[in-house]
This record gives structure tokens, C-alpha cells and sequence, in this order.
């Protein structure tokens, strides 16, 4: 079963894509020139199933959100934009764009945690899967991914 991720996303004319998994370890970073939302599509099929996708802005930009809506995974917005002690705290990469990316997913995976530990006690008492209880959890409880202040 593919493993369930936590997404993050810098769009721009250099985009850059993270993901964590739900013990919070790095997955995937990627970045690139003109990478279409298409592109960043299949990358994150090919390492998981995303079900949640986060930005750093309190407004979620149009290419982040074409992109979980494509995924069906449910958008986590902060409450307001992360600022650069937040994600310097947060992010790694070699460029700010990589950065800006894992502190969105990271910064999500924070605020989650609390939900994550739900999802796997709920794996534990079911015989389903992870991707599939997490997906599920997310979907029909959009606002577990509010972010908490």
C-alpha cells in the first residue's frame, strides 16, 4: 500500500514539492524550473499517497490548490504566513524554494500530530491500512486540519 504523506509546496517559476510521512520523516524534495502542477502530480503518486497538502502562506495559492484537489487531499492553510525564523527552524534544502516546501509540510505534520496519533490508534483497532484510515480521517474531518493556535 502506497504510504500515506504530508505534503508541502513552494509554486513559482522555480517550484519545489516535500513530503513527510506520518512518523514526520523526509520523503521527497524535489525542485525544479517550470515544474507544471501535472509534474508534481505524478512525482507525489510515484513516493505515496499525499493526504494532505500545506503551503506556507495564509492563502493558499492557485497551484497548491489544483494540486490537492487533483489528489483529493485535503488543504491545510496556516493561519497566517510562516516567517523566516519558522521556516529556517523548519526547512532544509539546497535552495529557499526546497526550504520553503519542507517547512510547509513540516509545519502541517506539527499541527497534525495530535490527529496522526488518533489515525494510528484507529489503524491499530481496524484491520485497515494506514493510507487508508488517514485518508479517510482527513477527508470527512476537514477541521482536524485547521491549523491550532
Amino acid at each position: 500500500m502506497p504510504e500515506p504523506l504530508i505534503v508541502g509546496i513552494d509554486p513559482g517559476n522555480t517550484s519545489a514539492v516535500a513530503a513527510v510521512n506520518l512518523e514526520g520523516e523526509l520523503k521527497l524534495l524535489k525542485s525544479e524550473r517550470e515544474l507544471p502542477p501535472r509534474d508534481i502530480i505524478r512525482i507525489l503518486i510515484d513516493e505515496g499517497k499525499p493526504v494532505v497538502v500545506a503551503c506556507d502562506t495564509e492563502k493558499m495559492p492557485s497551484t497548491v490548490e489544483k494540486v490537492a484537489t487533483s489528489l483529493g487531499a485535503t488543504k491545510f492553510i496556516p493561519e497566517e504566513d510562516l516567517d523566516r525564523r519558522r521556516k529556517k527552524e523548519l526547512g532544509e534544502g539546497n535552495n529557499s524554494h526546497e526550504k520553503d516546501a519542507v517547512a510547509s509540510a513540516r509545519h502541517a505534520y506539527k499541527n497534525l500530530h495530535r490527529n496522526i496519533r488518533k489515525i494510528k490508534k484507529l489503524t491499530e483497532e481496524s484491520e485497515e491500512d494506514l493510507d487508508t484510515v488517514a485518508e479517510t480521517y482527513f477527508s470527512r474531518n476537514p477541521e482536524a486540519v485547521k491549523q491550532s493556535v
